[in-house]
């Protein structure tokens, strides 16, 4: 398997099928490129031919449901997750530096599991809101966990 597996479905979205092949959210190409930037194996669990990406018309970003392989720690899963939030929290400025965004954080939605475990990590919220309830994940329970982060 794939250090991250790509999986269809749109968190936060319980009318895009998980059932049927191919529907990914549009981010998933952005995200995939972006783990594998960083020397991670990522796969889909539709092969390229079969799959279609969605996109929506708001200012949220709608991030693929991610399988982290087995062998990832809780550490490991927190430090790819807080890399990815990073790059819709800031912005590149004319000069190729990060700069903070100066208008509030998109909000974000973003689902994680594990092979083998049966939670559910489910986020939605702004940006640093999510990438702080990130930061303060507590561990793999049972069960299945849908976590809207506090207002700011």
């Amino acid at each position: 398997m794939a250090d991250v597996l790509i999986k269809r479905g749109v968190s936060g979205l319980p009318s895009v099928s998980r059932e049927a092949p191919g529907r990914y959210p549009y981010e998933s190409i952005k995200v995939a490129k972006l783990l594998r930037s960083a020397g991670l194996e990522v796969g889909f669990e539709d092969e390229r031919a079969d799959r279609s990406y969605l996109t929506h018309d708001a200012a949220e970003y709608w991030l693929p449901v991610l399988e982290f392989a087995q062998g990832f720690t809780k550490d490991m899963v927190v430090g790819v997750l807080s890399s990815l939030v990073t790059v819709y929290i800031t912005k590149k400025t004319g000069s190729g530096e990060a700069a903070e965004i100066a208008a509030p954080p998109p909000v974000l939605h973003i689902e994680v599991t594990r092979e083998g475990d049966p939670t559910k990590i489910v986020l939605d919220g702004p940006a640093d809101v999510v990438l702080e309830a990130i930061a303060n994940l507590e561990g793999w329970g049972d069960g299945s966990v849908r976590s809207q982060p506090p207002e700011a």
